[in-house]
């Protein structure tokens, strides 16, 4: 089984208390879940914001602070010991409603750096509590139960056996498949792309995998690929890039993409698969459909299917092989309105 490597979006650690984790239930509702997973996005989004003001701030930081590494460089110091401890107490309070406001404070030059370790043992200890990383999959899990419709791959192979894919799929015989799949993000290793007969090789890779079929590997971390035998016919990059932490981390995401593409030729595929919240693109300050395939067109992908479903928009984009130069999406206003979200992606 594959070397598991640390780092990542809400990178699972090992507690220094004895404090009893909640995990997500079997029995879990759609709408607890979607309530989970959003606890679960904020608190990592506060927590980014620490890491980054922390590493600015605080003197006996030599290097930036990660997901990956603070608490190694912070567990030495008695006030994040102060409130992770107090707080990863099972009975030390009441967790917040999984839909709630976060409490955390604003971050601003004002802010102290004990203030700022109190605010981050909080949210370590509000993510032990809540299950860590396991819940938050076991939720998305349920959620892309088949008797719920989730598997969003279901979307892709549909679109597979349309023309003109399903050419280029026929043409391979049974003896001599060659068709190759990445998934990022992958939560269940017999889904609709590995099961569809369509890939001779799928690799699976996870944050936190739970299985000894998916790779527990961060994308941003795989290794570029040296040749083409590395590149892959069809990424797929569901639910994703919703949970990257910020807008430049985004951008460099869709650029990372195209380098793991094989380049397109007329018989074959070079395909990314792409499926996002809607209220990321419908419902942002920054971003609409509009200016997101504008971004994916200047990084050279041609937009040639696209769904809105009741909570989620799907893409199938090919890839033409030319990343247009002096690309450059700022961080921009385009929408007002209290109720808008701050979803952007920025591109340098």
């Amino acid at each position: 089984m594959a070397k598991r490597k640390s780092g990542g979006l809400l990178n699972r650690h090992r507690s220094i208390t004895s404090a009893k984790k909640l995990s997500a239930p079997k029995g879990i509702k759609p709408q607890q879940a979607r309530q989970l997973i959003r606890r679960f996005h904020i608190l990592q989004k506060n927590k980014h914001s620490i890491l980054k003001k922390i590493s600015k701030d605080y003197k006996k930081c030599d290097h930036e602070l990660t997901e990956s590494n603070y608490k190694e460089v912070l567990s030495s110091t008695k006030e994040w010991r102060k409130f992770y401890i107090a707080n990863a107490d099972p009975e030390s309070q009441t967790l917040p409603s999984s839909s709630s406001a976060t409490d955390i404070i604003k971050i601003d030059s004002g802010i102290t750096i004990p203030q700022l370790f109190s605010q981050l043992g909080k949210i370590d200890a509000e993510i032990e509590k809540r299950g860590g990383l396991e819940a938050y999959q076991s939720a998305s899990i349920h959620g892309q139960d088949s008797n719920r419709g989730g598997d969003s791959s279901k979307k892709l192979i549909e679109w597979l056996n349309q023309s003109p894919y399903n050419a280029v799929i026929h043409s391979q015989s049974k003896e001599e498949k060659k068709l190759s799949a990445l998934e990022i993000g992958c939560l269940n290793p017999a889904n609709f792309i590995s099961t569809s007969g369509i890939f001779a090789n799928v690799v699976k890779i996870d944050l936190n995998s739970q299985s000894q079929q998916i790779l527990q590997q961060n994308f941003m971390e795989r290794p570029l690929p040296a040749n083409d035998s590395e590149r892959f016919n069809l990424i797929s990059c569901s639910l994703v890039l919703n949970f990257v932490p910020t807008p430049l981390e985004r951008g460099e995401m869709l650029r990372r993409l195209t380098k793991f593409l094989l380049p397109p030729t007329p018989n074959s595929m070079s395909s990314l698969f792409f499926v996002l919240p809607l209220p990321c693109l419908e419902n942002s300050r920054y971003i609409d459909t509009t200016i997101f395939e504008s971004m994916m067109s200047d990084l050279g992908f041609k937009k040639v299917l696209s769904y809105q479903a009741t909570k989620l928009i799907y893409y199938l984009f090919d890839w033409e092989g030319k990343i247009k130069s002096n690309i450059k999406y700022s961080k921009k206003q385009c929408y007002e309105g209290s109720k808008r979200n701050n979803f952007c992606i920025v591109l340098e």
